[in-house]
């Protein structure tokens, strides 16, 4: 293999290996986890963590509750009853 053939052939790996990583750090970006930071709402058929009583919240926080999205717009502690579609001033309805 030629020189120059050697050069651009290691450049173009590179480009695309480094594609490869930042598009797997993307994703792990945008992923949900477990409600200490929420992913982005641009990924549709995504189901957040589901709501739970007895734990606390972060606003922008999301959460499915009845296989629909909300988000918390204020922190708090959850209790029973206080559920997303009881409390609306806890939580905003996504989708």
């Amino acid at each position: 293999m030629k020189p120059d053939r050697a050069v651009s052939a290691i450049a173009s790996f590179a480009v695309v290996f480094l594609g490869v990583i930042l598009y797997g750090a993307a994703s792990a970006l945008a992923a949900p986890v477990g409600g200490s930071r929420p992913a982005r709402i641009t990924n549709p058929g995504v189901v957040w963590p589901l709501w739970s009583a007895s734990r606390g919240y972060n606003a922008g926080d999301l959460v499915t509750y009845d296989g629909t999205t909300y988000k918390c717009v204020q922190a708090h502690s959850s209790a029973d009853g206080g559920d997303p579609p009881s409390a609306s001033a806890l939580w905003r309805l996504i989708t």
